[in-house]
């Protein structure tokens, strides 16, 4: 979703083409091709997927619990609707949190290792893409587009939309949460960890 659809929406009216490259190159590595791994993100994140015990059907078939499925819409509706800032924002949450928060995110491949024990070649694609988010923001990446902020009003809107992005945020964690705890009760398993 942030690669295929929300992207492109707040791309689409971005006036800054060096942002659009480097967004668009973003997009190719996550949808494509990465020259650094010789496929598309996409396709490790299915391998990780696979390793964790899911088969292509239930990978293809999956649906969000309704706090993701909130979060999905209120996201899609900043990158549609309100400037595009707002969308970069909101489709660079996690990258920006990572480059900016000292300690141990939800991202973060050691966690997955250590709470799914799995190893490093299990968890790939959050190894590989821990090391591709940094490079997709944080204050190096900011900067530029820091600089289409050029009144009051448009900071106050800016601030406005990324206090909603995080909210969203907050129900999608939620609702990955409420599912995991679900999961935990039914005495669901991942076999690559049993």
């Amino acid at each position: 979703m942030f690669s295929s659809v929300w992207r492109p929406a707040w791309m689409s009216r971005c006036p800054d083409q060096a942002i659009v490259r480097k967004t668009i190159g973003q997009m190719l590595e996550e949808l494509v091709y990465d020259k650094g791994i010789e496929a598309a993100h996409t396709k490790i994140l299915w391998e990780m997927g696979r390793n964790i015990g899911l088969t292509d059907e239930q990978l293809n078939t999956a649906q969000p619990v309704p706090k993701v499925d909130l979060y999905n819409n209120i996201t899609e509706n900043l990158c549609r609707q309100r400037h595009w800032i707002i969308g970069w924002l909101s489709t660079s949450l996690e990258e920006f949190v990572l480059t900016a928060y000292k300690g141990e995110t939800s991202m973060n491949y050691k966690k997955w290792m250590r709470d799914l024990g799995m190893t490093e070649k299990q968890m790939f694609f959050f190894t590989y893409h821990e090391i591709a988010d940094l490079e997709h923001a944080g204050k190096k990446v900011w900067r530029p587009i820091r600089n289409h902020v050029t009144t009051d009003e448009l900071a106050e809107d800016v601030l406005a939309g990324l206090d909603t992005a995080l909210n969203a945020a907050t129900l999608f964690y939620e609702g990955i949460k409420t599912l995991g705890d679900e999961l935990d009760a039914a005495g669901a398993s991942i076999p690559a960890a049993a």
